[in-house]
């Protein structure tokens, strides 16, 4: 087996935390009845545009729950070097792009590596 390019390490690291965070953050609020940091600075910006959507950012918990399981089985496919591995990544990003902040930069992070790497991977013609 090959080893992992950085490219693909940074992939994978950026989808694990990003993923525990969401998995952490969600299971805080199922438990608690708030995210972290929900009482003392308010939500993020993510809540704004739930609001906006007419979705209470409350019933967020098992989506991002559910995402954050998604992530952490990303950040693990693209480790095992499965052949879709940064269509998948690209197209888990794009849906986290509206989770602002932490979403949109992971997201934007993992877009531009995943589509230089997927671009690297590709035979030269």
């Amino acid at each position: 087996m090959q080893r992992p390019s950085l490219t693909v390490i940074a992939i994978a690291i950026l989808s694990f935390i990003l993923g525990a965070w969401l998995i952490f953050d969600s299971t805080r609020k199922l438990l608690t009845g708030y995210y972290t940091g929900e009482q003392t600075i308010g939500l993020e910006p993510w809540a704004t545009i739930v609001s906006a959507l007419g979705v209470r950012p409350a019933d967020m918990a098992f989506p991002f729950l559910f995402l954050g399981i998604i992530w952490i089985v990303n950040g693990a496919i693209v480790l095992l070097g499965a052949s879709t591995r940064y269509e998948r990544t690209i197209a888990i990003s794009i849906v986290t792009l509206f989770y602002a902040l932490p979403g949109t930069l992971v997201g934007i992070f993992n877009i531009v590596l995943s589509l230089r790497e997927r671009r690297l991977a590709k035979p030269a013609k």
